[in-house]
């Protein structure tokens, strides 16, 4: 494998030095006097030098500043998440917020208190109920959500919300008594 590198270097170094454009640029170089020859080959390690440059340190740079800008954007998220967590917290067994009775009526019935619509219900297992929703408001859904939770006992199992248009989303979800 050497061998075959060090053949092809050769070949290559031949062409180039057979080339016209190298010939010329030959004869000048030597045509110059030692000042003007040092000048000349300092100004070309200059110019690799900016080439390596352009090449590796400014991509590299932009790459950096771009992960700053999306930490900075990922941290303002993760604090505002944090800030709403309240929101989302489960229902506190000891604030006297326990549910008794269908779990079926009273999604229905709080769900048509806030106008949400559900498109499809299924029970899930004996105390749970899976709901799916379409085009509903967002903010109807969220206060509806926290209601539930807060105030009526029912845990979110899982949820899948997918946002639609400006202020509507679909919603899958799974409730628990």
């Amino acid at each position: 494998m050497a061998e075959v590198i060090a053949q092809l270097k050769t070949q290559i170094g031949q062409q180039v030095q057979a080339s016209s454009l190298y010939q010329s640029a030959h004869t000048w170089f030597n045509a110059l006097g030692a000042r003007d020859q040092i000048l000349v080959k300092g100004l070309a390690t200059l110019v690799v030098l900016a080439f390596i440059i352009s090449w590796t340190w400014q991509p590299s740079e932009k790459a950096l500043k771009r992960a700053e800008t999306r930490l900075a954007s990922e941290l303002t998220f993760h604090q505002t998440m944090k800030e709403n967590a309240h929101l989302f917290a489960t229902a506190n067994p000891a604030s006297g917020a326990s549910f008794k009775g269908s779990i079926l009526s009273l999604v229905n019935n709080t769900a048509k208190a806030k106008n949400i619509a559900l498109k499809r219900f299924e029970p899930e297992g004996t105390r749970g109920l899976r709901i799916w929703l379409d085009q509903a408001n967002f903010n109807s859904v969220i206060d509806w959500l926290e209601l539930l939770e807060t105030q009526k006992g029912i845990t979110i199992e899982q949820i899948s919300i997918d946002k639609v248009s400006p202020g509507r989303v679909n919603l899958r979800a799974v409730l628990k008594a």
